[in-house]
C-alpha cells in the first residue's frame, strides 16, 4: 500500500530518572537523543509494517537537518520532494519522564512547521491523492488540515498530537469532504476538541455527530474506545511493563492505518493498534524496531 504521511520530523531528547522522579529538582537520569516527530514516527512504524511510505514534511537547514533527512531515507521512507527552509532550525521535542517512563513534562519547538503551507501542499495534491491513505498530524497548521479535508480524495487520518494542537481538527469538521475522515485522539485531546467532560460514550458520539467517519480514542492503561457511526466499543489494553510512553500513540495510529488499508474492520484495527502501542511502551525509543507486519487476532 502507498501511504503519504504529512507531519513533523524532529529531534527527540528524552530524560528518564534513574530513581524516583522529584519535581523542581535535578534528577540523575538516563538521557537519550533520537530522531522522532509524530509524522515521522508514524511513517517509521508503517515502513516496519512493510508499507510504501512517503513523508511529506519540511526540513531546516541547520546542522541536524541533513542527517535527519538521510535517516528517514535509511529507514525506507521517501522524503521527496525535499522541502528545505533557508535559515530555519530543525524541530525539537524534549521529554522528561518519571522513573516508570511516564511523561511528566514535554516541550516542543515546532516553529519550522509553520512553513508548511496550504499553497505548498496544493502544489503536490495530485501525488498525495495517488496514495491509498493519507495521514496528517496536528503539528501542521489548521489551514493545511482544512485544505486536506477539502481536497484529499484518499481516506484521511488525523493524529491530534496534543491537547493544545488537537483543536485544529475543528477546522476540518464544517467543510465539504470527498473522503472518509478518521481521527485518533487520546482522552485529554478528545475532551479538548469536543468540550465534553462526561463519559467516553458521549465523547465518541460527539465526534460522529460532528462528521467524523471513525474515531479512535486511546486511554492509556484503560485501552481504547472506538466509534464508527453505528455504535461504540472498547478494546482493553495489553498489560506491559512500561519503559517509555513516548511513541505509543504513534504506533497505535500506524497500526490502525495499516489495518484499514488491508481491509480489516474497526475492531481488528483497534486490536492491532493496542498491540502496537504495547510494543512501543516496551521500547526505550519512540519506535520499537520489533514491530513488523501485524496480524489480527483471528487471522
Amino acid at each position: 500500500m502507498k501511504i503519504t504521511v504529512i507531519g513533523a520530523a524532529n529531534v527527540d531528547i528524552t530524560a528518564t530518572p534513574l530513581g524516583r522522579y522529584i519535581p523542581c529538582d535535578s534528577n540523575p537520569s538516563r538521557v537519550e537523543i533520537a530522531y522522532g516527530g509524530v509524522g515521522r514516527n508514524i511513517a517509521h512504524n508503517l515502513c516496519l509494517m512493510g508499507q510504501q511510505v512517503r513523508l511529506f514534511t519540511v526540513f531546516g537547514d541547520d546542522s541536524i537537518a541533513l542527517s535527519l533527512r538521510d535517516d528517514c531515507r535509511r529507514l525506507g521512507m521517501s522524503v521527496d520532494p525535499i522541502l528545505e527552509i533557508a535559515g530555519a532550525r530543525s524541530n525539537y521535542f524534549i521529554c522528561v519522564n518519571d522513573h516508570n517512563g511516564e511523561m511528566q513534562a514535554g516541550a516542543a519547538d515546532m516553529e519550522l512547521m509553520q512553513h508548511l503551507t496550504p499553497a505548498m501542499v496544493s502544489t503536490h495534491i495530485a501525488g498525495i491523492n495517488a496514495s491509498d491513505a493519507v495521514v496528517a498530524d496536528c503539528n501542521v497548521n489548521a489551514g493545511v488540515l482544512q485544505y486536506l479535508a477539502e481536497h484529499c480524495t484518499a481516506p484521511l487520518y488525523i493524529d491530534a498530537t496534543s491537547a493544545v494542537k488537537a483543536v485544529k481538527i475543528k477546522s476540518m469538521l464544517d467543510v465539504k469532504r470527498e473522503a472518509p475522515l478518521i481521527v485518533k485522539v487520546n482522552l485529554t485531546e478528545a475532551r479538548a476538541i469536543s468540550g465534553h467532560k462526561g463519559d467516553i460514550e458521549a465523547i465518541g458520539q460527539w465526534f460522529i455527530d460532528s462528521g467524523v467517519t471513525r474515531v479512535y480514542i486511546t486511554m492509556g492503561a484503560n485501552g481504547a474506545y472506538c466509534h464508527g457511526g453505528k455504535h461504540g466499543f472498547a478494546v482493553p489494553a495489553e498489560p506491559v511493563a512500561v519503559v517509555n510512553a513516548t511513541g505509543a500513540g504513534d504506533a497505535f495510529m500506524a497500526a490502525v492505518v495499516y489495518a484499514e488499508a488491508q481491509g480489516l474492520d474497526m475492531m481488528q484495527a483497534a486490536q492491532l493498534g493496542v498491540h502496537a502501542a504495547s510494543l512501543a511502551l516496551q521500547s526505550p525509543t519512540a519506535v520499537n524496531s520489533n514491530i513488523t507486519e501485524l496480524k489480527p487476532k483471528n487471522s
